[in-house]
């Protein structure tokens, strides 16, 4: 009786044993937590993943450390994030062009495959842009010159590959203008040409071409997102002109590949609790960007159907980036 009473509590001890073991097991998060951002301090993406860094820190309960890792069009950072642990200790903060274009070739990572959304955070369409005393006073002025005259438009952007150019090499392509790039070291060098009128149109963002426009240097034509523009009624939707025109500048947070589902959903709670602090919503606001939060799970379907929208202007017009 004594052998079987020591064996029945020896098999208790056994079946136990791993539950208590699982239940003793430190949850997510237990230490610090890094934020690798694509680019120098100062940017756009580093201010947002820096406007987030108190309500992770505060919500999560762990140190939130800022990781700048400029270079390699965004790739260098994103490399960094694909290669790490997926545990959640890594995370990306970036614009979603970086993961979603397929303008650089041979990359060590594949952005699509090893990348997957936490939450995107913001998301917005730019401004297309002439100079103000350009002929072009509508959209369809600008169209049908291209079409009349291919290859007799230029656009600047500030770097090859990004959403800019893609969405400026996007419109030309649909509308058969056959504009010819300008591409510049950066966006105000851009800027500076499109005001002097030596480049006919490009687009950008509210933060940098609104000074523009209200001092009478620049005048926008139209907006690129699906529909029109709040802050801009008046001005149509590219995709008025041209059925299925769409590109917009989103930032979102990722992990790589294979992070557990339950330390997503951590992460994308702690973030969708960001959002709707006043103080993320005026930070969001002051660099022009709009609060546009959506799950891993719709943010994974948004980042798809982008990258099938900006896939196929990069596969059709052979964009590539060096």
């Amino acid at each position: 009786m004594m052998k079987l009473r020591i064996l029945a509590v020896a098999l208790c001890a056994a079946l136990v044993a791993p539950v208590s073991a699982q239940a003793a097991e430190p949850t997510y998060p237990n230490r610090q937590i890094n934020i690798v951002v694509p680019s120098t301090p100062g940017g756009v993406v580093d201010f947002t993943a820096r406007l987030f860094q108190p309500t992770l820190t505060e919500t999560l309960g762990q140190s939130v450390v800022i990781d700048n890792r400029p270079g390699g069009g965004g790739h260098l950072a994103g490399a960094l994030v694909a290669k790490a642990p997926a545990d959640g200790y890594t995370v990306f903060c970036s614009a979603g062009s970086i993961l979603v274009s397929g303008v650089y070739p041979n990359l060590p990572y594949e952005p699509m495959v090893d990348m997957v959304p936490v939450a995107r955070i913001t998301a917005g369409g730019f401004l297309l842009l002439v100079p103000h005393n350009s002929p072009f006073k509508t959209l369809d002025d600008l169209v049908s010159y291209g079409q009349a005259h291919p290859g007799k438009l230029f656009y600047g952007s500030s770097s090859v590959g990004n959403s800019t150019h893609i969405g400026a090499e996007m419109l030309s392509h649909m509308t058969g203008m056959a504009a010819t790039h300008v591409p510049y070291k950066g966006n105000m060098q851009a800027l500076t040409d499109l005001v002097g009128g030596r480049i006919n149109f490009m687009l950008d963002s509210r933060p940098s071409a609104l000074p523009l426009i209200k001092a009478g240097e620049l005048r926008a034509l139209a907006v690129t997102s699906p529909q029109r523009a709040v802050d801009f009624p008046d001005l149509p939707a590219i995709a008025e002109r041209v059925p299925g025109y769409q590109i917009e500048g989103w930032t979102g947070f990722f992990v790589r590949r294979g992070t557990e589902p339950a330390v997503i959903q951590r992460l994308a709670a702690a973030l969708e609790k960001g959002v709707q602090e006043q103080r993320v919503v005026e930070g969001l606001r002051s660099v022009g960007s709009v609060q546009a939060f959506l799950g891993p799970r719709e943010a994974a379907s948004y980042m798809a159907q982008d990258h099938e929208r900006m896939a196929k202007t990069v596969k059709e017009t052979g964009i590539v980036a060096n």
